[in-house]
């Protein structure tokens, strides 16, 4: 436990929320990806929506952090590990009523430090043209746009944004 009162795998904004690596399994974070499930159901068709399952996120090569505001899942965000030098941001999250206070960045933000830690050359996204808020967080960061990659190669996919953050100089 660090001096913050921290364990190692947990970040801090101050007074917003706690960010820790979880088990995506965990009622109220499934709960939450059922919600993130829901609000892209009523944004895109079924098809055009690539949806992880808690189950797929709980495996070893992925990496799912949780934002906590107050002991309550409010945010999540996963980083999958591809291969040794490249993984894939997933299932980034942020529910409405906590919104527009950062959460999203911040999550983001420790994906990248975790990425920028296992020595990943880039991380790579896909994420949907009308999440206008998302696309513009991601191009802030510096990420750009790409062809599509690894399992989505070969789909139609009209709505969707491919992008990739080189993470080495």
């Amino acid at each position: 436990m660090a001096a913050d009162g921290l364990a190692a795998d947990q970040t801090a904004a101050p007074g917003v929320a706690v960010f820790a690596l979880e088990d995506p399994r965990q009622a109220d974070v499934a709960a939450l990806v059922a919600e993130l499930d829901r609000e892209m159901l009523g944004v895109y068709d079924e098809d055009a929506v690539y949806m992880s399952s808690v189950d797929d996120l709980a495996t070893d090569y992925v990496h799912f952090l949780v934002a906590r505001y107050q002991g309550h899942a409010v945010g999540c965000g996963a980083l999958v590990v591809k291969d040794l030098d490249w993984g894939e941001l997933k299932r980034m999250y942020v529910r409405p009523v906590a919104r527009g206070k950062g959460l999203g960045r911040a999550i983001l933000d420790n994906l990248l430090d975790m990425a920028q830690r296992r020595d990943l050359a880039f991380v790579r996204l896909e994420t949907g043209l009308k999440l206008e808020a998302a696309v513009a967080l991601y191009q802030e960061k510096g990420f750009v746009e790409r062809d599509a990659f690894g399992d989505y190669i070969g789909d139609d996919a009209p709505e969707s944004l491919f992008m990739e953050l080189s993470l080495r100089d």
